[in-house]
């Protein structure tokens, strides 16, 4: 029983998670269709179309957006974004109608978990007396790193933070975020690749390492060389957060309609890159959210 990783699922009601209703089942039939007939497309006329199909990013600007900006923090600012019913043309419909799909939910539930994950671990570490410094790494937005923050700024913590990320209108995005929630001296913007973590890091020590939505699109040993990065940089009893996405019926028609790939993982092959990386299994636990698509681990260094 020492070694078994605990792997769970979070039901938390008071986050109000996203669920599926049984209007999912009507949706099936048409995201194959689409995906056959996108996928047929692309092997005739090349993989690079101006529209893959009418009924998703031909009619919908919104989705026309998001596929345009696939993989990337702009992409996912928009589905987090997403309000139902506020557009009330047919393009905002079709958009409706596709936000009802459970990868774009799961990504939602996502970041709810993440910031509650990350608020517990803060306060863990709190308890020890230790200063908070954390590092996000491809950080995008940084949406929920930032509402975290400043969370606690209000409650007189002050969490000293990087982000890094190779994309400078991330950059610029979160620094704006930052201003906004009145933490920006708190933190450090960093405009580089995450193969630079090691310099970039030194002398910081993060006690806490904050990774999600990255590894969704490492292959297996790029992700492990990672993972040991973050393993020597944290400090002894230092955590952390990373997530990995869940194979799924959606997952062809997210690569061909959406223009999204990803590598998908299931808990054994997520959990194999974690402990390749250094992580032992006692000290790894795996939270699923509610539609068992997207989960995140919370990974502790051994002292």
């Amino acid at each position: 029983m020492k070694n078994k990783i605990i792997i769970t699922t979070d039901n938390d009601q008071s986050l109000k998670y996203e669920k599926s209703g049984w209007s999912y089942f009507l949706m099936v039939p048409i995201m194959f269709i689409l995906t056959f007939w996108v996928a047929l497309k692309k092997k005739i006329f090349g993989p690079n179309l101006k529209i893959n199909t009418l009924w998703f990013d031909g009619i919908s600007p919104a989705c026309r957006e998001v596929k345009e900006n696939a993989t990337s923090w702009r992409a996912l600012d928009i589905i987090y974004k997403y309000i139902p019913g506020q557009d009330k043309s047919f393009g905002g419909k079709i958009t409706d109608f596709w936000n009802q799909l459970k990868n774009i939910m799961a990504m939602r539930n996502r970041l709810k978990l993440v910031k509650k994950k990350l608020k517990e671990t803060i306060e863990n570490l709190l308890i020890e007396g230790s200063e908070i410094r954390l590092i996000s790494i491809a950080s995008g937005s940084a949406q929920g790193v930032i509402e975290i923050m400043k969370e606690f700024k209000k409650k007189g913590v002050l969490i000293k933070a990087i982000l890094l990320d190779l994309d400078s209108t991330a950059i610029e995005y979160s620094r704006k975020l930052a201003e906004q929630a009145e933490i920006t001296n708190q933190m450090t913007f960093i405009n580089k690749s995450a193969r630079e973590l090691i310099e970039i890091a030194k002398g910081f020590n993060p006690n806490i390492i904050e990774v999600v939505g990255f590894l969704e699109y490492r292959p297996r040993e790029k992700a492990i060389e990672l993972m040991k990065r973050i393993h020597y940089l944290l400090t002894p009893k230092g955590v952390m957060l990373t997530s990995s996405i869940s194979p799924n019926l959606e997952s062809l028609f997210s690569y061909y309609v959406g223009n999204w790939p990803m590598f998908y993982r299931n808990s054994k092959q997520f959990i194999e890159i974690i402990t390749e990386g250094g992580f032992k299994p006692q000290d790894i636990k795996i939270i699923y959210e509610p539609l068992k698509i997207q989960k995140i681990a919370v990974c502790q260094k051994s002292t």
